[in-house]
């Protein structure tokens, strides 16, 4: 049985396939790892990170059947966000997740509490856990879009600042695009690193002493990462 040479435009049609089949497989090794951030709260937390982790997934859509990045609010406070994690790879739930983010702030809680979580979640290697917690809330954060705040006031001070700038609200939908278009991402980016550079710089060893401060920063810039900024 004698096989007969294809057609030209036969294999210019199995070219192309190959061509789209490269590119798919090079394009899923620089798909982001699975990554949960696992916030404090229920609500500000989640709304403000999903506004960007919404953009990676809509980046990576035609690549991946699942979402890369995924955002669940606990209600669970510093430690208890590491059990909350345990728990639910335990379960089987959340086996596949390969990096763990950590969204918590300072608050009124024991200091030990608050310094020992980041402690024991950097020490973790599989999964990998990060932090990025708030001294004392995550309004600091917000905050540094607008201006360079370095008061130790507290969260109502932060929030009573806010309001100069627009209506806040914890519940507020559209907060990360509200707080891009009217303050600066790169700005607070910049603030937030400088503040916590100058703590590190000193040799201030304790989280809870390093106030006011925000590692959020960080979290951010790793998404930011996945969109090619």
């Amino acid at each position: 049985m004698s096989l007969k040479p294809k057609k030209k435009s036969d294999l210019k049609k199995i070219e192309e396939k190959m061509k789209v089949k490269a590119s798919k497989m090079a394009s899923m090794q620089h798909l982001p790892p699975y990554t949960m951030i696992v916030s404090e709260g229920i609500k500000t937390e989640p709304i403000y990170i999903k506004g960007l982790v919404n953009k990676v997934n809509e980046k990576y859509k035609n690549e991946t059947r699942n979402p890369h990045i995924a955002v669940y609010g606990t209600g669970r406070n510093t430690q208890g966000l590491i059990r909350f994690v345990d728990s639910m790879i335990n379960q089987g739930k959340w086996k596949h997740y390969e990096k763990f983010w950590l969204m918590y702030d300072k608050d009124d809680f024991p200091l030990d509490n608050f310094d020992n979580t980041q402690f024991e979640a950097e020490a973790r290697k599989k999964p990998q856990m990060a932090v990025a917690w708030s001294n004392e809330s995550i309004e600091l954060w917000f905050l540094l879009y607008f201006e360079d705040y370095r008061s130790d006031n507290g969260r109502k001070q932060y929030i009573e600042k806010l309001n100069k700038y627009f209506d806040y609200s914890k519940k507020r939908e559209d907060l990360y695009d509200i707080l891009n278009s009217l303050g600066s991402q790169e700005e607070a980016k910049r603030r937030a690193r400088k503040m916590y550079a100058e703590f590190v710089d000193a040799d201030v060893a304790s989280m809870s002493a390093m106030v006011p401060a925000t590692r959020v920063f960080e979290l951010v810039e790793e998404l930011e990462s996945y969109l090619g900024k």
